[in-house]
């Protein structure tokens, strides 16, 4: 009974008849579920992964036992204003925004004006104010914006109506004062007699030396406002989806106590005046947290929702006793105490709803096109997955397998779903691998399983028993073929994983992809590792606050650093006698930023032989007419007085192309090498016999022999001899260490399907997982929590150098302020014509050179 109760609280069914509701003239409840700790915390648990995305709900953040306790509520505010507002956002509908709140924290904590004369220090206030409030409602404009553009910019529109529903638009926005409610709630709510804005912030200031529960109760009674103003326009005529807030362990915690006892407060004050109460659970062992006033002996589960109408009753009738002076008995307490029995389910979508004719014919359609779609479904869509344009998408835990057909990925998902399970009854965090997990290409597809070997690999070796905590449940989300589906999957990552702290992957340099990453970064506040999306564009700048993406850490360097690695590493490359074959396709970042770095290094040297060759190729894996654009290319380049190309393109065209050069005839030249960046990784698997024989040239014929070079993220053997020296230096010695550790994981893990190393990919994203790993555990030192908050761990992630170091396989990362790995290794490969195998040439430095032995991964 008591999930249906509580799904009637916070789904306002119209057909639903007799629903338990809080109404407006009898004013809110909290209900506080009371039952011994392993009863109640897995179904509190329960309850916020079933309500999550269905209602704003927040998911309760540790308390940071160093702070003052008055700290200490502020932190469960906010937390509770973040989860409830654009985190806590439901599907179709604006997030709530908390511009109240955010003008009560700014005037009461946030804001130190070292003005001394009230008039100054009032100008101060005002504009922190206004400025809190904008960054408030951001929220909604980001989201209104789109919508409204198509109908200003729409080229009927402006022909019908000469512009003026744009100029109508502008004309309304320029006299829009987004911060005038705030001010007016503070005006009639808190200070009547005030007549200005100055005055209000001239109140504030006299409140930021009140006492502190003065501020607590300003601060709760803003939020409750807010979520009233967000609801009360349309709250007839939609299914109002009221916010839940939690408040655990009220009990042994005295801020959240101390947040709920003000909620009570703010619920007993005639003037609050608000329609739409927020549903307020908390939750206690028996007998441990009752009310100061009112309190009533706890109510079982199954009679719950009688005693909130009994409940309503005693207060109303109580309430008359008292007017009549015949009573002086305080009123029942609005803390409903519930004792939980036996462990109920919590469902969001309990009821029964009654359906009219048109409901039903419009479900029996979707009833009969959703089986008409499951028999279509993919092999490799499982019961958590849905397909979108013909592939899966969604998030699996190892129990649903992505492309099942390949080999070793079964294996590899069943090890996942396996340490997952591992972790259940324990104190754990969620990462979510995002990357695409579905391609035609067997190439591709190898790259795929040895991403996804990574991680496991990763995962199982910090879920040791002697590793740091947290363990780690590890996720695999699939964004589609060129992240196309990313918003849809990072919703349902955000939905099924309450305890999700890092999202990692992140593997292609698309616009899409930078859409996602903003979206996590930015929009969602997680903390992101990337692994190989290079361009420089997904970068945060040293010297840029605030940073596009807050809380990246990237593992991989730049394609900038990368190209300045290389010719480093061999400085003959950046000679003038060059060639430049790029790709303009747009939205591929990638192409463009390693076009931009080849650019300038020979405009360095002076030029090049010829000029750029561009092509605009149809996708990262379609071909198009790339093949005749490359042959007028190979003719022109044979021409020149290049011998060395440098490619800006993926995989796929970087191999067409270089079948072009070897297949031309130019008795002009013997050979040429052709320099591309770190996406040529899957290059030695899309190669076929015949390909390698026609790159060793025929010298006879007039053929000349083709050599590959790029920088790799990693490789296998980068670190199987010291550089020289004796002893090694610590980078190879604990990055050698760490490689030989890899390589034990995969015997000793059982069977993930065949591995190979040489690509570098399984490197790169086992140390990905390792670095989140890391992040996690430095955030649990210095919070004390055991999972810590998103935002410690976004605090924390910039600290990961000098002896905080991750020391991972494929060598030391040290992360800049911004995120930015600084002189991380990188390995220089060649593919000899005709060879069979990769031929690894040494490790290059963005700096240059590699760390000094007293450079102790120190960022300079």
């Amino acid at each position: 009974m008591l999930d249906k109760v509580l799904a009637q609280l916070t789904l306002r069914r119209r057909f639903t008849r007799r629903a338990v509701r809080f109404e407006r003239g009898r004013g809110a409840l909290i209900l506080q579920i009371e039952g011994d700790p392993p009863q109640v915390t897995p179904w509190l648990r329960a309850l916020f992964k079933s309500y999550r995305a269905v209602v704003p709900v927040n998911n309760p953040s540790g308390v940071q036992t160093e702070q003052s306790e008055d700290l200490q509520v502020l932190e469960q505010l906010q937390a509770i204003v973040e989860g409830c507002g654009y985190g806590g956002r439901v599907a179709r509908g604006l997030p709530i925004v908390f511009p109240r709140f955010a003008a009560a924290r700014t005037a009461l904590y946030d804001w130190h004006s070292t003005e001394r004369l009230p008039p100054r220090r009032a100008r101060d206030l005002k504009k922190h104010i206004k400025d809190a409030i904008m960054a408030e409602r951001q929220h909604t404009l980001q989201d209104v914006r789109p919508r409204v553009a198509p109908l200003v910019e729409d080229e009927l529109v402006t022909r019908q109506f000469g512009g003026a529903v744009g100029l109508g638009l502008k004309a309304a926005n320029m006299l829009r004062f987004p911060y005038y409610r705030t001010v007016r709630w503070n005006r009639t709510r808190r200070f009547p007699d005030a007549r200005t804005f100055d005055v209000v912030c001239e109140r504030l200031d006299e409140m930021n030396r009140a006492s502190a529960r003065g501020k607590q109760l300003l601060l709760v009674e803003a939020l409750l406002a807010d979520i009233d103003a967000h609801y009360r326009l349309f709250r007839r005529l939609n299914r109002a989806r009221r916010p839940v807030i939690l408040l655990p362990d009220v009990d042994r915690v005295p801020a959240r106590r101390i947040i709920r006892d003000r909620l009570l407060e703010a619920f007993d004050d005639p003037a609050q005046d608000v329609y739409v109460y927020p549903v307020v659970i908390t939750t206690s062992e028996p007998d441990r947290a009752t009310p100061a006033r009112g309190a009533r002996d706890a109510v079982q589960a199954e009679d719950l929702a009688r005693a909130i109408a009994d409940r309503y009753q005693e207060r109303e009738t109580l309430a008359e006793l008292r007017a009549q002076g015949k009573t002086d008995e305080p009123l029942p307490s609005r803390l409903l105490r519930v004792s939980l029995g036996e462990v109920p389910e919590p469902r969001a979508n309990s009821g029964r709803r009654i359906l009219g004719p048109v409901t039903l014919l419009t479900s029996v359609a979707v009833l009969a096109t959703a089986g008409f779609v499951v028999s279509r479904m993919p092999e490799s869509c499982g019961d958590a997955l849905e397909v979108k344009d013909g592939e899966c998408v969604g998030v699996s835990d190892g129990s649903d397998v992505f492309m099942p057909a390949v080999r070793g990925m079964k294996e590899v998902s069943a090890r996942i779903a396996e340490q997952n399970r591992a972790v259940e009854g324990q104190t754990h965090a969620t990462v979510a691998l995002m990357i695409p997990t579905e391609s035609d290409n067997p190439a591709v597809q190898r790259q795929i399983l040895s991403e996804i070997q990574g991680a496991f690999l990763a995962q199982a070796e910090v879920n040791q028993p002697a590793s740091a905590k947290p363990a780690i449940r590890l996720v695999l989300a699939n964004p589609g073929r060129g992240y196309g589906h990313w918003g849809f999957t990072l919703d349902k990552l955000v939905e099924r994983e309450p305890d999700l702290r890092v999202v990692a992957g992140f593997n292609l340099s698309l616009t899409a992809t930078k859409q996602a990453l903003t979206y996590v970064t930015n929009t969602l506040k997680i903390p992101a590792v990337a692994s190989v999306v290079t361009a420089d564009d997904f970068a945060n700048p040293e010297d840029k606050d605030p940073a596009p993406f807050p809380g990246l850490a990237r593992v991989v360097s730049t394609t900038a650093d990368q190209a300045r690695a290389l010719l480093a590493f061999d400085s003959s490359l950046a000679g003038a006698e060059t060639a430049l074959v790029a790709d303009e396709r747009p939205d591929d970042n990638y192409n463009r930023s390693l076009r931009d770095a080849f650019a300038a290094a020979r405009r360095k040297q002076g030029g090049g032989a010829v000029q750029d060759m561009l092509f605009d190729s149809p996708g990262v894996e379609m071909a198009g007419y790339t093949p005749n654009e490359f042959e007028d290319f190979a003719g022109n380049i044979c021409r020149s007085n290049a011998s060395v190309v440098y490619f800006a393109g993926r995989a796929l065209h970087l191999k067409l192309f270089i079948e072009k050069l070897a297949g031309t005839y130019c008795r002009e030249k013997k050979s040429y090498t052709v320099i591309t960046g770190s996406d040529a990784t899957t290059l030695d698997e899309r190669l076929t016999p015949a390909d390698r024989a026609l790159l060793k040239g025929d010298s006879g014929s007039g053929k000349p022999a083709v050599t590959i070079r790029y920088i790799a993220p990693a490789h296998p053997g980068e670190w199987s001899a010291a550089p020289g020296k004796s002893p090694a230096p610590p980078y190879v010695t604990e990055s050698r260490d760490a490689m030989n550790s890899l390589q034990r994981g995969i015997e000793a893990n059982g069977p993930i399907g065949p591995v190979s190393l040489n690509d570098g990919r399984t490197i790169v994203t086992h140390d990905v997982i390792l670095t989140a790993s890391r992040a996690l555990a430095r955030a649990v030192h210095t919070s004390g929590q055991e999972v810590p908050s998103t935002d410690r761990i976004r605090r924390d992630l910039r600290k990961l150098n000098s002896d905080l170091r991750v020391r991972g396989a494929s060598g030391w990362i040290c992360l800049s302020n911004a995120g930015n790995p600084y002189n991380k290794a990188l390995v220089v490969v060649r593919l000899e014509p005709g060879a069979s195998r990769l031929t690894l040439e040494g490790v290059a430095w963005p700096t240059g050179h590699p760390p000094k032995r007293d450079d102790q991964c120190v960022v300079h």
